[in-house]
């Protein structure tokens, strides 16, 4: 079962760093998984929220602030002092710096108010550009941002996020044959068995998000996932090692 950080290293790190994902790799972790969103000035940089509020000292939608002035911004010490100026990172920072080391799942978080194809077409370049396909996974809650990966980059391995409760229901059988997706991503509550047996029929991999304690690390290797996806990647890996 691999082991996959969310937003990095997030349970001891400022989360969606280059500062928390180089440290889930120097644990030992699969790969990391992180968040994308686009700036005012079309810049493709690692942020979950649509806001830089919870995660910076700053203030404002990243829609609508430039790279430039989400460069000066300290992404770390809202974790802890010992974090304090850690940048907001680039993606393009982030696939230079790690792309080529380990496995990296990347979210597309779209904006009301920007054109989604717009973002995906960034983040394929940019993918295109530093040559990490081979490392790259790209996920999303939104179908459409899968068939438009797809048709720009048809090798670029892709996964459907499932929602939480009849959405994610839905998303389970309506997309169930669809050669856009190659992974689901369920959160820990949508699992079961038969979910994984069928799509490992489907020839699609399983990985697993909210998977933070041990005992559903458990559950989770019984069904026989593919992955988990962490905030604690080294309980994880310890995990594993038990289980050796």
């Amino acid at each position: 079962m691999e082991i996959y950080a969310h937003r990095g290293y997030s349970i001891a790190y400022p989360e969606n760093t280059l500062l928390a994902f180089t440290k889930a790799y120097e644990i030992g972790a699969n790969g990391v998984e992180l968040d994308v969103r686009l700036t005012k000035d079309g810049e493709v940089i690692v942020m979950h929220d649509d806001t830089v509020d919870r995660t910076t000292n700053g203030t404002g939608k990243v829609s609508e602030l430039t790279l430039k002035e989400i460069s000066k911004l300290d992404a770390g010490s809202w974790k802890g002092i010992a974090f304090e100026n850690e940048p907001v990172p680039t993606l393009k920072k982030v696939l230079e710096s790690l792309g080529h080391k380990t496995k990296l799942i990347i979210e597309f978080k779209n904006d009301k108010e920007q054109n989604p194809d717009y973002l995906v077409d960034q983040v394929v370049a940019l993918i295109e550009e530093t040559e990490t396909m081979k490392n790259v996974i790209v996920s999303s809650f939104e179908f459409k941002n899968l068939v438009t990966t797809k048709s720009r980059m048809p090798d670029l391995s892709t996964a459907l996020i499932l929602e939480k409760g009849i959405s994610g229901f839905w998303d389970r059988h309506f997309f169930k044959h669809s050669i856009n997706v190659d992974a689901l991503h369920p959160s820990i509550g949508e699992v079961t068995e038969k979910l994984v047996r069928t799509e490992h029929l489907n020839h699609r991999k399983v990985r697993v998000w909210g998977v933070n304690e041990s005992f559903d690390m458990m559950q989770m290797e019984k069904f026989g996932v593919d992955a988990i996806i962490t905030d604690d990647p080294k309980l994880g890996l310890i995990y594993n090692l038990n289980q050796s």
